[in-house]
């Protein structure tokens, strides 16, 4: 799914969903993110990877919307992860409250080992 210089590539693997968000997060590639991940949750996927390792730049509005994804994998009883993040991205994250909520892996295999088990 694309929104102007911003992609989103989704791969389903057993049951959980990664999302490469690719580009710039702002807020209508925000949208199109949350479009893609929420069609998988709606779906029954309950487990969620966010690869962040080709998104260069979150806006304060593409952070409100990461917020939304949190908020509605949480309420499914879903897990949510992020991968590969710049050191800027997961100081961001840190800074804002964020990673309260998700869990956080350096490598996306590292995410998905996790998730092997049931949905946490």
């Amino acid at each position: 799914m694309k929104a102007g210089n911003f992609n989103v590539i989704s791969v389903s693997m057993d049951d959980a969903v990664v999302l490469y968000p690719q580009g710039y997060l702002n807020n209508l590639a925000g949208e199109s993110l949350v479009r893609e991940c929420d069609r998988f949750v709606e779906t029954g996927t309950r487990k969620v990877v966010l690869n962040f390792g080709k998104t260069d730049f979150v806006n304060s509005i593409g952070v409100s919307l990461l917020l939304g994804i949190i908020e509605r994998v949480r309420k499914c009883g879903g897990t949510l992860c992020f991968s590969n993040l710049s050191g800027s991205h997961k100081d961001t994250f840190e800074m804002l409250g964020i990673t309260k909520y998700i869990l956080v892996f350096d490598r996306e295999e590292e995410a998905l080992e996790h998730l092997k088990g049931p949905a946490k």
